[in-house]
């Protein structure tokens, strides 16, 4: 026999492949059977499925709304059951027109089986079901029959929804003789049956009437749902005047009948909660004969009754009008039957009120999504976008006609002004700059040119209503021609809106920016079928008139930034023609002989650049690159480098302290460290080459502030990044100069050697910020202090560049005295004018090195720098190489020398003086290292700490 593997246990048993050890492995993996009916069946052998399984469970086919049980199936099943009379029960209704049925069988014939309609639903269900137990919504819709399958898939088979075709009740339905032939409990089961799978409210109601006729014997009956809230209250014939006669079909077509609430003996039932049964309706001062007249039709006696939901509340109002067969007025039987049969119908036309709510939710929430997407996806052209929303809004609000006004927008700044794009411009409230309207339908002006559509673009146009919701009001304007509201006592008119075409309804409401400040206003014109736009438009018309500010909004940023980007070019055009090397400087450069480097004296760490002009600094900028073989092993053309060299020159603002200089300063020191400190020999060619031009560029464009006071004064480097504000600014201006044509010194690198020297370029830039050596130095002095450090580890490598290019920035504190003082200086006449700044613009008392009131503690100042700064750094640097020793000496001899200096209380107008000599202050020559370190030592007590 056949067999299949099955786990058991923990244990794989061969089980034989018997037919209940089948049904058995399918109940328990139930997926199997989904996987392979999907992945082998043909879609003719899955509908002969489909069909078998209804056979075998007494169904119809599939392809029927109503699948009711097979009553040849049930005379079969109930033929060999025995069944026991059932006593008799007398019907409410009148003998005369009535009888009663007594057998259980026939009971049956009218009741659903419970179990399997909920085992049926249970089954669809879990066909909508995922594995992973979520519903299966399918992919984005965007009409509403595709919506209802959408939600069809959620629902049990056996609902009716709207606007599925379903079948007329009348061809299904018993006459009303059969109806009668029912006792009470029987009648009101089937009839409760009959209307509680029917969600479409059209045929609910229908439904509904034909039922109510039945129950009371009544000739015609409307039914009548209430709308609005509050005062706004009112009643609409959704079905009226339905007899037995009469078809579903013709029902969708009905044209409401809308009644005030209050008024007449539907307003009166609807405001009161009463019942009202009157035997003649001609005494009735309530009663509107007038439609008598209109139809032809003698109305005698009516009953009227409220339709309440389950919270007692009135959401409509059922009306029977005469008794059939001449029968005379309603009885109190007809009353007490008809409202208990509408506490059913009050539930099931609240759920088809909610199912419809739901349906209207979810295409406005579909529409809303579209919306979104034309709104963020097409942001570059003012036109485009309002021609796509307007049509937009014409199918969200079924209507002819809609129109955005823009209020003017001046721009008043004066010819050449730089915008600036974060401010948005003012708007003038008393005109129309232009409007954009779209018309379809009967609105369409030439309706030869086969166009669905017609757009026009009006300049400074006309429109009372629009200015007036523009300059006085924010709230939503829903009105018809000659209607009176606030502002306009004779309604509005067509030329009151600069319109050439009928008006039958408007809705209207302002376009908001997001300061509450109105940017236009939004008109929707001639709803479809309808008299006027309700609640529901309203609601959505606020979310499509935010949707459209959000977008015209984006737009005018949109244009305004490319202004600014447009002007922003142009400036910088300007700039990089007067900040670029010209002709004649690069000729003037290259007539030149290049002195050596023993010449310029720039493999010294005692360099001191005041013996350089500036062409000569030029000079020894190209030595560097001679010596270091940079322009060998790169192919640098050499007028690019001179014209790229004076770029970056002129690029160096001419502050106190951070300028050229500082930046040729770090880079000669850095030079001195590869060459005469042997660095070169550790590091890549690539590594080099970066280590000299992140040297020269590392302050390039300072403005001779800190990272701090950009961020007090809320700049926009601040603004732009993160953190290092400075850093990456002088990363990313070191890159635009030198993406300038004929300034572009690294075309020659291939795409990997080029990605490198950016990002090693960028770490030594970045590097200069003191925040990042104070992360790394800790992690540093480890390093150095283990017996053999490994420098070929990639991570080491980085960070002993980082400090190197540190030392390199704050190498000043180690050249010989008079160069310290004179820099000194500079550094605290910087550093003062920040402090002024910040308390004359942000009112604040700077920090202590930057308050020009402590300048005569300037000797404290650099004794504290030294210790908390650069003593560490270069101690760690003389660990990795002996040769960097000269940087230790010359920063302990200063530190001795400005410790003498406090002890002498020295102030600033004496250090500013030419009269500070080495020998004035009697300080131990810089060769006695030893005799440096212990006077530290025997002082460090003294030393305040920064």
């Amino acid at each position: 026999m056949p067999s299949f593997m099955k786990k058991l246990g923990g244990c794989v048993v061969r089980m034989p492949l018997t037919e209940p050890n089948v049904e058995r492995y399918l109940e328990e993996h139930p997926g199997f059977l989904q996987k392979y009916v999907v992945t082998h069946l043909s879609e003719t052998d899955v509908k002969e499925l489909y069909e078998h399984w209804y056979q075998a469970h007494g169904r119809k086919s599939s392809t029927e709304k109503e699948r009711k049980r097979s009553r040849t199936e049930d005379e079969r099943r109930t033929s060999n059951t025995k069944v026991e009379p059932m006593d008799t029960k007398p019907s409410v209704l009148d003998s005369k027109h009535f009888t009663r049925k007594t057998s259980k069988e026939e009971a049956m014939d009218v009741m659903p089986s419970i179990e399997t309609k909920q085992k049926l639903a249970q089954r669809m269900y879990r066909k909508t079901i995922s594995r992973e137990g979520a519903p299966i919504l399918k992919p984005y819709r965007r009409s509403f029959s595709d919506d209802l399958i959408n939600i069809r898939s959620l629902l049990p088979t056996n609902l009716q929804l709207p606007g599925e075709p379903g079948d007329e009740p009348s061809a299904r339905r018993r006459s009303r003789e059969e109806w009668r032939q029912l006792n009470e409990p029987d009648l009101m089961m089937e009839l409760v049956r009959d209307i509680a799978q029917d969600l479409d409210l059209v045929s609910l109601c229908f439904k509904i009437l034909l039922n109510v006729g039945i129950l009371t014997n009544g000739d015609r009956c409307s039914l009548f749902l209430i709308f609005g809230s509050g005062d706004q209250r009112f009643l609409v014939s959704k079905l009226f005047d339905v007899t037995e006669d009469s078809k579903l079909k013709d029902m969708y077509a009905h044209k409401p009948i809308r009644i005030p609430y209050g008024k007449g003996i539907v307003g009166y039932v609807a405001e009161t909660g009463k019942t009202v049964n009157i035997a003649d309706a001609y005494q009735d001062e309530r009663f509107n004969q007038a439609i008598d007249i209109q139809t032809g039709y003698r109305t005698k006696s009516i009953l009227c009754m409220p339709v309440k939901n389950h919270q007692g509340e009135v959401v409509g109002v059922a009306q029977v009008i005469n008794k059939k067969d001449e029968e005379g007025p309603f009885t109190a039987t007809d009353e007490k039957i008809f409202e208990k049969y509408l506490v059913f119908c009050g539930i099931g036309i609240t759920n088809a009120l909610l199912f419809q709510s739901s349906v209207i939710m979810y295409k406005r929430s579909d529409s809303l999504v579209l919306l979104a997407h034309y709104i963020f996806e097409e942001q570059r052209d003012m036109k485009t976008l309002l021609r796509r929303v307007l049509k937009k809004g014409l199918e969200m609000f079924s209507s002819s006609g809609c129109r955005i006004l823009l209020l003017d927008m001046p721009d008043n700044s004066p010819e050449g002004h730089i915008i600036e794009p974060t401010i948005f411009p003012p708007i003038n409230q008393d005109k129309f700059a232009v409007c954009y309207e779209v018309w379809t339908g009967d609105d369409i002006r030439n309706k030869d040119s086969g166009d669905e559509y017609e757009f026009n673009k009006i300049i400074n146009p006309q429109d009372t209503l629009a200015l007036y919701i523009a300059q006085s009001t924010n709230k939503t304007i829903n009105t018809v021609p000659n209607e009176p509201f606030e502002g306009f006592s004779n309604g509005i008119t067509a030329e009151l809106m600069g319109m050439d075409r009928e008006i039958k309804n408007i809705l209207a409401m302002p376009i908001m920016t997001e300061n509450r400040k109105v940017l236009g206003v939004v008109e929707i014109v001639n709803k479809k079928g309808e008299e006027r736009f309700d609640r529901n438009d309203e609601s959505l018309f606020e979310a499509f008139t935010l949707f459209c500010g959000l977008g015209i909004y984006n737009v005018i940023n949109f244009e305004r930034l490319l202004k600014a980007n447009n002007a922003q070019k142009v400036v910088l055009e300007i700039l990089s023609y007067h900040a670029s090397a010209s002709q004649d400087e690069v000729a003037k450069i290259e007539r030149v002989e290049i002195p050596t480097a023993k010449q310029l004296k720039i493999l010294n760490y005692e360099f001191a650049d005041m013996t350089l002009s500036n062409d000569e600094t030029i000079l020894a900028t190209l030595r560097m690159f001679i010596d270091l073989d940079l322009i060998n092993k790169f192919q640098i053309d050499n007028k690019n480098l001179i014209r790229w060299s004076i770029t970056v020159r002129k690029n160096y603002r001419d502050v106190m302290y951070h300028n050229w200089r500082h930046g040729f300063n770090v880079a000669q020191m850095m030079f001195a460290m590869l060459t005469s400190g042997e660095m070169n020999k550790m590091f890549s060619d690539i590594e080099v080459f970066a280590l000299l031009v992140g040297s020269l560029c590392h302050d390039i464009d300072h403005r001779g502030t800190t990272n701090q006071f950009q961020s007090l004064s809320n700049s926009p480097l601040a603004n732009l990044y993160s953190t290092s504000f400075m850093e990456y600014h002088h990363f990313n201006h070191f890159l635009t100069i030198s993406q300038v044509e004929g300034n572009n010194i690294f075309k020659t690198l291939d795409k990997e050697d080029y990605c490198k020297f950016i990002e090693l370029t960028k770490a030594t830039i970045l590097a200069t910020d003191l925040a990042v050596y104070f992360r790394h130095k800790t992690q540093f002095q480890k390093l150095v202090d283990e017996e053999s450090p490994d420098w070929v580890e990639t991570s080491n490598r980085n960070l002993l560049r980082s400090m190197m290019i540190t030392g390199c920035d704050l190498s000043a504190i180690t050249k010989p005295w008079e160069v310290q003082r004179l820099v000194a200086e500079k550094i605290a006449s910087e550093f003062f004018n920040q402090g002024d700044l910040e308390r004359d613009i942000f009112g604040q008392a700077p920090a202590y090195m930057m308050d020009r009131s402590k300048r005569d503690e300037l000797p404290k100042m650099q004794v504290n720098f030294i210790d908390g700064i650069c003593m560490a750094l270069y101690e760690s640097l003389e660990k990795v190489n002996p040769l960097f020793r000269p940087l230790l000496e010359g920063c302990l001899a200063n530190r001795r020398n400005w410790s003498n200096l406090y002890e002498r209380r020295t102030s600033y107008a004496e250090i500013s003086s030419a009269n500070i000599s080495l020998s004035s202050i009697n300080t131990t020559r810089v060769g006695d290292l030893g005799a440096i370190q212990n006077q530290q030592e025997e002082e460090s007590h003294e030393s305040v700490e920064g």
